[in-house]
């Protein structure tokens, strides 16, 4: 049994995915979504697309849905959309160098980030089984390339 799943999260169609696959197949895992740059899109909070759009993939399989618990961590965005920092760099080499997998420098950078910090920080259950979810973007790798170039 996978107790979290951990993803970067943007626009919410990748949270509203998981939130509905969660729920229609009880699978019972903690969704945690690190938020990669906005709060709203057009005017609407994303917790509430995600929760929208999940429900309507809910209803579409003729399940009824219930109050939908939506987690997403804004702790790591305040560097705003495609801007990488220090901690992004650090993922991306801690990940490369010990597991030879890469991260893309905007989203799985940041997300993965996240989940170290996180881990430091005591945030999941000690024993705990954590998926992380790469989500792709690894291409983008190559075009901040001059940006990585300190760790590399």
């Amino acid at each position: 049994m996978i107790d979290y799943i951990v993803f970067p999260s943007s626009s919410g169609g990748t949270y509203a995915g998981l939130v509905s696959g969660n729920e229609l197949y009880q699978l019972n895992s903690q969704l945690v979504g690190i938020n990669i740059d906005k709060e709203k899109i057009n005017n609407q909070i994303v917790e509430e697309i995600i929760i929208d759009l999940a429900s309507e993939v809910i209803e579409l399989k003729g399940e009824k849905t219930k109050k939908l618990d939506i987690n997403l961590i804004r702790d790591y965005d305040q560097a705003g959309y495609g801007v990488i920092t220090d901690n992004e760099k650090k993922a991306i080499l801690m990940l490369a160098r010990t597991e030879g997998i890469l991260l893309d420098p905007v989203y799985t950078a940041r997300a993965f980030y996240g989940m170290m910090d996180l881990m430091k920080k005591k945030y999941f259950k000690t024993g705990s089984n954590i998926l992380f979810l790469h989500t792709g973007g690894f291409p983008a790798i190559f075009d901040y390339s001059k940006n990585l170039t300190p760790i590399i």
